[in-house]
């Protein structure tokens, strides 16, 4: 079945406005509230089998469909998970009914918040500031601008763990070993997960956090005028990456509360409980434009207008960046290279003093440096990381193999 949304004064087909929060008729220019706005459905292939769908919850799968357009007739083909789309020729928005009923029915959906105009704006304003980002880039042209609801599994679960961690102290000019031990738990109340295979984990993760007192009970017309996929990966798939995904946090937690640089876990004994797994679909825009033939996207959570991604950097600009940073760490341990080695040359201090301070200022020299290099590094692997999630080509396929309006 499909589903199309009609205007009360003209029976034109309506559209979900993140903006106003209000169903919208683009033909008469009318605006109704959701509940105001009654549904129009169309069968146009068999629904499911009913113990089949229910164990399609646990185990994802399905085909390729064919619709037929109630407003132009045109077939309309929906790839394996989409619930909502557009027709090729006219541009209707439809919902694919029977993927959204029953068991496959989300138990809550967030609307979009963050209108196509502002998503646009958003990552615009963001790449052009950029002071690294090629001219090229900040005035791209944009090839698709998609507004797509992805599927999420909410996690109710405990976990709780008993762990002893290894650290050394100095006493005098020994070392002496210290345990410690932490015993805690954690009750985790609608832990996000998606259960789109398309979508990159780390990617969905970085769109967070999206403000769940927002969810609405699901009802369909706000999928209208949007794009929607249904899950792929069921809470089978899942259930373990959800367990993983919470003992990080917990690991980073509780490791945070032992105030000793270089301890070591060294026993763990967790425990862990599903106590409950809901279906939603959050807000998402993926803009994707090309540069020098490669495509990359970059999303905006439709919910807080918070933006991912990364796109290259002017390399010369970059160096010269560091270099200059370098050269003022270099001009701000100088006074105390200076001063260690006057103690040196000066009978200030004894001979074996001037020593160790002249190795003292070369020891902390060298940790200053090495830890600004350290930290540089370590920022410029997560960028090469956010640009090449940018650059996917399976993001980008996610994004494009939709139809158009």
């Amino acid at each position: 079945m499909q589903k199309i949304y009609r205007c009360p004064a003209c029976q034109a087909n309506m559209e979900y406005m993140p903006d106003t929060g209000m169903m919208y008729c683009a033909y008469c220019g009318s605006s109704y509230p959701v509940e105001e706005v009654s549904e129009e459905r169309e069968e146009t292939v068999a629904p499911a089998d009913q113990g089949k769908v229910k164990e399609e919850r646990t185990h994802a799968t399905m085909k390729m469909q064919i619709l037929t357009c109630k407003a132009c007739g045109a077939e309309l083909a929906v790839n394996d998970v989409e619930v909502s789309s557009f027709c090729a020729y006219c541009g209707q928005a439809t919902v694919v009914l029977d993927r959204v009923d029953e068991y496959l029915r989300p138990d809550y959906v967030m609307p979009f918040s963050v209108a196509q105009d502002r998503a646009e704006q958003i990552i615009r304003e963001k790449i052009t500031a950029g002071f690294y980002v090629p001219n090229e880039i900040k005035h791209f042209e944009i090839e698709k601008l998609r507004g797509i609801y992805v599927p999420f599994w909410l996690y109710d679960l405990y976990y709780g763990d008993e762990q002893f961690y290894k650290y050394t102290v100095k006493r005098g000019k020994s070392s002496v070993t210290r345990y410690a031990l932490r015993i805690a738990d954690c009750h985790y109340h609608m832990l996000t997960l998606d259960a789109s295979k398309n979508l990159n984990d780390y990617s969905s993760q970085r769109l967070e956090p999206y403000r769940m007192d927002a969810l609405e009970n699901f009802e369909p017309m706000y999928l209208s005028g949007f794009y929607a996929d249904r899950f792929d990966m069921g809470v089978e798939d899942t259930k373990d990456l959800a367990v993983s995904r919470a003992k990080g946090m917990f690991d980073e937690v509780v490791a945070s509360t032992v105030k000793h640089s270089g301890s070591k876990m060294v026993y763990s004994s967790p425990v862990h409980k599903v106590t409950d797994v809901q279906y939603a679909l959050l807000p998402a825009w993926f803009l994707t434009f090309r540069n020098e033939g490669l495509p990359y996207t970059i999303l905006v959570n439709g919910q807080t207008g918070k933006m991912v991604g990364a796109v290259p950097y002017v390399k010369a600009k970059a160096y010269a960046t560091f270099g200059i940073l370098a050269a003022i760490l270099c001009a701000m341990l100088a006074p105390l290279g200076g001063i260690a080695t006057r103690y040196v040359l000066t009978d200030m201090l004894a001979e074996e003093d001037g020593f160790k301070a002249v190795i003292m200022y070369f020891v902390f020299a060298g940790l200053a440096i090495w830890g600004f290099w350290s930290s540089a590094w370590k920022k410029h692997k997560a960028f090469r990381k956010s640009v090449e999630l940018t650059r996917s080509g399976v993001t980008s396929r996610f994004v494009k193999e939709r139809q158009d309006r």
